[in-house]
């Protein structure tokens, strides 16, 4: 058996180069909005395989891969990205992928080209696309706490929707205030967030809503099915060197 490790900077290098050239089609996610959509897709009540979501990252057009060996590069790092995600972490370590950094003045993550903002973005795209999901599994006694956890998750995908959480708030602190206190919630916010998808899942699982656990979250042998859909052996696919 063999498990995809877990994404390398050079990984996260080359889905960033790869994902701004202007080869691809026009609405493909960045790799910071990439970044967050597939935390959301990966820690949802949902299985989304990546045969769905992948496509979503090319806005549902051609991917525009000019060889194999570049969409073989490209999907392993994404399916390492995607098990990154699954991954559970340890308190204090790090969840935000390589090149995902937040600045450190809390406000300068709401710039359009602020990593973090962009992660929020792609966040929001992903909770977006399983919404229905969340609102049909949810245990009515978590609304609140996962009302909390996205609060905190898509704060700074815009400066509208900071100020619009702002103004939501009886409190006297300011949004820069507001925001230095969001970046401190953040990390413990993903964990909870991730904890909470994996966990009405499991219950679904156990119940017998799915025929089987998913794919990326077992190792996957070099001769099965590659799980990004391509129809080859994994270890022709998504698993080569």
């Amino acid at each position: 058996m063999s498990e995809i490790p877990p994404l390398t900077e050079i990984q996260a290098t080359l889905l960033q180069t790869f994902l701004s050239s202007p080869e691809r089609p026009k609405g493909t996610l960045t790799y910071h909005q990439l970044a967050g959509f597939v935390f959301s897709i990966a820690n949802s009540p949902e299985l989304i395989l990546p045969s769905e979501w992948i496509p979503l990252v090319f806005n549902d057009q051609e991917d525009g891969f000019e060889t194999h060996r570049e969409a073989e590069r490209a999907l392993q790092a994404m399916m390492a990205l995607y098990n990154d995600c699954c991954r559970a972490r340890p308190e204090g370590s790090a969840l935000l992928p390589p090149g995902c950094k937040i600045r450190p003045q809390a406000m300068e993550n709401l710039a359009t080209d602020a990593p973090l903002s962009q992660w929020a973005q792609g966040f929001s795209m992903g909770y977006d696309y399983l919404e229905d999901s969340w609102i049909d599994y949810t245990p009515d006694e978590f609304d609140e706490e996962l009302g909390s956890l996205l609060m905190v998750l898509t704060f700074f995908s815009s400066s509208k929707l900071a100020k619009a959480y702002h103004e939501e708030r009886t409190g006297k602190q300011s949004l820069a205030e507001m925001a230095e206190t969001v970046v401190t919630l953040f990390p413990e916010a993903m964990r909870e967030y991730a904890y909470l998808g994996r966990s009405i899942y499991q219950v679904r699982y156990e119940a017998g809503d799915f025929e089987e656990a998913p794919l990326l979250r077992r190792k996957i042998g070099r001769n099965e099915p590659c799980p990004c859909g391509s129809g080859k052996k994994f270890k022709k696919c998504c698993g080569g060197a």
